[in-house]
């Protein structure tokens, strides 16, 4: 598979050498992929997409985008990449009509067709009704779906989404990971995801790259990663008030148990030990006053929380 975006020994300091946003960090990008950047606040991700765009200079390091440095290159960059900001304050003057057409037409796209364009994403996005209305007087949900319009509008083969679905509505942020999916698989576009969404980015990623105090601390398939940090499953348990002490002492005697609330407990079997203890619980779910019991495979959650969900002391 072809790299897209090629990242080598990226160093990033600030405030003159006494802060290292990013530290030697170097992984590829895939074409036709969706990798997913986790990271708590401070990490350097939002750093590291910025020198990706090219509206920062690495310390040291390279970034090159279809073999062609980010830096000497940049009109190349805005040309391929639909960036989606944080915040897109450089559209705050405009309505949401003029970001998504003047995008368009900023991409070499006719009048004509940017104006069609332009009306099937405001569509799509269910914006038609605010396309005459300035984006810095609409809400910061609504500013976050027509940031999504022009950055979608002429299909750029590549999309880099720094928290898309913040501030979203649960509708509305389904409809944008359904056009994520849709984009990436329908396209074949490639998809840099940053976001602290751990949950919804699952249902969408390939791999996962995950940053802690500027470092990369691992990057893989969703599913190496998950075998990496536990591939046991989780058995929890939903008991009566109360009874928590009695059955946690009961499910001692087949494995460990551990309480994960005031009536719930866990606990964590290999694949071929879930079966046996299943079977035990359905046994004496009276004795064990249990109401519900689940089994829950990994997630990528838990693998951000082993690898890589720290706090750190700097905002990105």
């Amino acid at each position: 598979m072809n790299s897209v975006y090629e990242i080598r020994n990226v160093r990033k300091v600030y405030k003159k050498g006494k802060r290292l946003a990013n530290d030697d960090i170097s992984f590829d990008v895939e074409e036709g992929e969706i990798l997913s950047v986790l990271g708590p606040n401070g990490a350097g991700k939002s750093t590291l997409v910025k020198q990706m765009m090219a509206h920062a200079k690495p310390t040291s390091g390279s970034i090159t985008l279809f073999q062609r440095d980010v830096i000497r290159h940049s009109r190349e960059v805005a040309r391929h990449v639909g960036y989606y900001a944080q915040e897109a304050w450089a559209l705050a003057n405009l309505t949401v009509r003029e970001a998504v057409l003047y995008t368009a037409r900023l991409r070499g796209i006719s009048r004509q067709e940017s104006e069609r364009l332009t009306g099937i994403w405001l569509e799509r996005l269910e914006l038609g009704s605010l396309s005459d209305r300035m984006i810095k007087r609409i809400s910061g949900g609504q500013r976050r779906l027509a940031g999504l319009a022009a950055v979608m509008v002429g299909d750029p083969p590549v999309l880099i989404l720094d928290e898309p679905t913040n501030e979203l509505d649960p509708i509305k942020r389904r409809l944008v990971w359904d056009i994520v999916h849709e984009k990436n698989r329908e396209n074949g576009t490639t998809v840099l995801l940053v976001t602290h969404n751990v949950l919804e980015a699952e249902q969408v990623v390939d791999r996962v790259a995950i940053i802690n105090q500027g470092k990369l601390q691992v990057i893989d398939s969703v599913a190496n990663l998950k075998n990496r940090v536990d591939p046991r499953l989780k058995i929890e348990l939903t008991l009566e008030n109360g009874a928590r002490a009695g059955a946690q002492a009961i499910l001692q005697q087949w494995g460990t148990a551990e309480a994960i609330g005031d009536n719930r407990l866990q606990m964590l079997a290999s694949r071929t030990e879930v079966g046996h203890i299943v079977t035990r619980i359905t046994e004496h779910l009276d004795e064990l006053a249990c109401t519900a019991y689940t089994i829950v495979p990994p997630s990528l959650e838990d693998v951000y929380l082993k690898l890589g969900g720290h706090v750190a002391d700097e905002s990105n």
